[in-house]
């Protein structure tokens, strides 16, 4: 009998100790797939930065010509870097990258126009 309750004893401590190595294996190999994942993703937003540089230079073709020109190139370096390409979290990064260079190019154009409105009114003063 008491062989019996030392063998029971001995297997529930087993199988806690062997569900808590488990868990702990399982949780080690979801985080640093999610690193992964979050390296890859800064790779490719970091990549798309001279891309936009690049598609701006393009003054005769469109909003989306542009887009799909810099949506190209990021697919382009996801292949060679061997990085899933998730176009749908690409195309929203470049949207918001556009936006806030758009937001940014305003305040500093605004900025720039109140600059030379005064620069304007000064010289009018001169010559009236």
């Amino acid at each position: 009998m008491k062989n019996i309750e030392i063998i029971l004893s001995l297997a529930g401590t087993s199988l806690g100790l062997f569900i808590t190595v488990l868990t702990f294996v399982m949780k080690t190999i979801k985080s640093v797939k999610a690193k992964k994942a979050l390296e890859q993703a800064i790779k490719i937003g970091n990549a798309v930065l001279p891309f936009i540089r690049e598609a701006e230079k393009f003054t005769s073709y469109t909003g989306l010509e542009k887009k799909a020109y810099v949506m190209t190139k990021a697919n382009q370096f996801a292949l060679s870097n061997r990085i899933p390409f998730k176009e749908i979290q690409v195309s929203e990064k470049i949207e918001e990258l556009v936006a806030l260079t758009k937001q940014v190019n305003i305040k500093s154009t605004t900025k720039e126009k109140a600059e030379i409105k005064k620069e304007i009114q000064a010289i009018s003063k001169i010559w009236l």
